[in-house]
């Protein structure tokens, strides 16, 4: 399912997403944010990620009945 979503922005914001599209990173202003919020979703993940093998390098050798 998708939605429409609008927000509004800079003028120069919509320039630097129009020169993207012009250049042929993107075929749409639609391509260009979904890209976009690919991008920050993978970095949220990557930092949870990075938080989980932290916790689990700091349990390490715990005996089981220490981890819950």
């Amino acid at each position: 399912m998708t939605h429409v979503v609008s927000f509004k922005a800079t003028e120069k914001q919509i320039k630097e997403i129009d020169n993207a599209v012009r250049g042929g990173d993107f075929t749409s202003r639609g391509e260009f944010l979904r890209a976009l919020l690919r991008q920050v979703e993978h970095k949220r993940l990557s930092e949870e990620a990075k938080r989980d093998i932290d916790e689990a390098r700091k349990q390490e050798g715990k005996p089981l009945d220490e981890l819950f």
